[in-house]
């Protein structure tokens, strides 16, 4: 039987495989491997085959669109008119709404940097099926980011 789980790596996790060692685990029986952290930054712009979620153009479009509107508006009474006026407000409140959205997404991935030091790690465990219980609680007192059991056949 195969016991596959993530850690944070942290002290718990060490605690976890030594508690598992006591109980009669053996050392070769268990594999911890670190996960790698992405070290390339985010692609501003999303491609046709990959998205991550976070448009740029949502709000620009959005704000450009208000900006048009009242630029129209306003744009009977002012002397150039509403056409001149309309696409004035398009251009400003699209080019304010995409430095603001700019502004936004940089302060949210410079706050998410702070925990980019810790990586997970994967711990699979081979056990017997009497055993595979004993491993699964002790892994969760240890605070296990999950645990899978999974059966393998001899």
């Amino acid at each position: 039987m195969l016991v596959i789980c993530t850690f944070d790596h942290s002290l718990h996790l060490e605690l976890a495989i030594t508690k598992l060692e006591q109980e009669g685990i053996k050392k070769d029986n268990i594999l911890a491997a670190p996960l790698e952290r992405r070290k390339e930054e985010k692609k501003i712009f999303d491609t046709i085959h990959h998205s991550d979620g976070i448009s740029l153009f949502d709000g620009a479009l959005t704000l450009g669109t208000v900006f048009m509107v009242l630029g129209t508006i306003y744009g009977f009474i002012w002397t150039w008119g509403p056409i001149i006026w309309g696409l004035i407000g398009l251009f400003v409140g699209t080019g304010s709404g995409l430095m603001l959205d700019l502004l936004f997404n940089k302060q949210k991935s410079s706050t998410k940097k702070i925990g980019d030091n810790f990586s997970e790690v994967v711990i699979i465990i081979k056990c017997s099926e009497d055993q595979a219980s004993m491993v699964k609680q002790v892994l969760w007192e240890h605070n296990s980011l999950g645990v899978s059991l999974v059966g393998i056949k001899k």
